[in-house]
């Protein structure tokens, strides 16, 4: 549960210094007013990254050289964290001193929601490995290493196969080793995703066809052991060195998300596509809370394209969580679901709200 956050120069936010309770809390406020931008303030300063910019510091407020984002979070015991971006780079402290990635990553779990995660559903397979990615360092922040290791190993044979792809053989033994560790953290992710998914939609009252996961690696045989995935790795050899480019690894894996035994980019509506994408939200972090890192849950304008039953069920998938923000532009909308706490966001400022009607 994240107890104290401070905000200096991030977006169009005002110097901030707030002091969350538990519960649930919604932002309004207008388009542009800061709603998104605080959400992506908690989200950056839990993960490092940002969920709507590839560069931090397009999170930089206009005319600044740089921002500062801190705070204080309860989960396992109490822990100050910071993230600042300047002239000097990128800076992380935790409890008041430098902290590698993964132990700044530790800290405050996170799941978020925004518009640009209907890309899990209609997007191209990119998106989906970033969701599979996000869940297994959620889940366990040192696999960051994992991850590190197999980008550092595919850089590498990229390289060579640009060059012609002389010395191929070598990297393909170190791209094995990394794609079958890779491979197989993220079917095991999955696998207990789809389980947390499955319970989600059971205790929901929307009627829904049937949804499944379905995780599809590259090779087909990775995670069953390093030979077997250097084998087929290997296979495509000859043909990597005349495209090439690397054709076999965890790069290339798929996860299949279906809708009544059908691929669910193919047939579902904006609204359906929504429900979706938020009981997968509502299962990640259902699976975070299981392994005792209970998430801040950060759900942009959830409201938008759902009607009043489809919003009631969704807002059900995630009013049990111990802290959740939700942003919308419409308060009325919220009466009946008991949010305890409200805010209102103008012009970047933040102020407690009295009503939500």
């Amino acid at each position: 549960m994240l107890t104290r956050l401070f905000s200096r120069n991030f977006r169009n936010l005002e110097e901030l210094s707030w002091q969350p309770s538990g519960g649930s809390h919604l932002l309004l406020g207008d388009n542009g007013a800061g709603k998104t931008s605080l959400l992506e303030a908690l989200y950056v300063l839990a993960t490092t990254r940002s969920f709507r910019a590839s560069r931090l510091a397009d999170c930089i407020r206009h005319g600044e050289d740089g921002f500062l984002l801190g705070g204080e979070a309860v989960v396992d015991g109490s822990a100050e964290i910071e993230i600042g971006l300047g002239a000097d780079g990128l800076r992380r402290r935790v409890n008041g001193g430098p902290a590698t990635l993964k132990e700044h990553l530790a800290i405050l779990p996170v799941v978020s929601w925004t518009a640009a995660d209907l890309e899990w559903i209609a997007g191209a397979p990119i998106a989906r490995r970033r969701l599979m990615d996000r869940g297994v360092v959620g889940l366990r922040p040192a696999a960051i290493d994992s991850l590190a290791r197999y980008r550092r190993a595919l850089d590498q044979k990229r390289g060579l196969l640009a060059r012609g792809g002389s010395e191929i053989g070598t990297w393909n033994e170190v791209l094995a080793r990394a794609a079958d560790d890779l491979i197989a953290k993220r079917r095991a992710h999955v696998e207990a995703l789809a389980a947390e998914l499955d319970a989600v939609l059971d205790e929901s009252t929307l009627e829904l066809p049937s949804i499944s996961l379905t995780y599809r690696p590259s090779p087909s045989s990775g995670g069953q052991g390093v030979e077997a995935t250097l084998a087929a790795i290997d296979a495509a050899r000859e043909s990597e060195i005349d495209r090439r480019s690397p054709l076999v690894g965890p790069h290339r894996d798929e996860l299949e998300i279906n809708w009544g035994g059908h691929a669910a980019r193919k047939v579902v509506s904006a609204g359906e596509r929504k429900l979706l994408g938020l009981a997968i939200t509502a299962a990640r972090a259902r699976l975070l809370a299981a392994s005792s890192r209970t998430p801040v849950l950060l759900l942009d304008d959830l409201d938008a394209e759902l009607d009043g039953r489809r919003l009631a069920a969704a807002w059900a998938f995630f009013a049990p969580f111990e802290q959740v923000f939700v942003t919308s532009n419409r308060g009325s909308v919220w009466e009946p679901f008991g949010i305890e706490s409200s805010w209102i966001i103008t012009c970047g400022k933040l102020a407690a709200g009295t009503s939500l009607k």
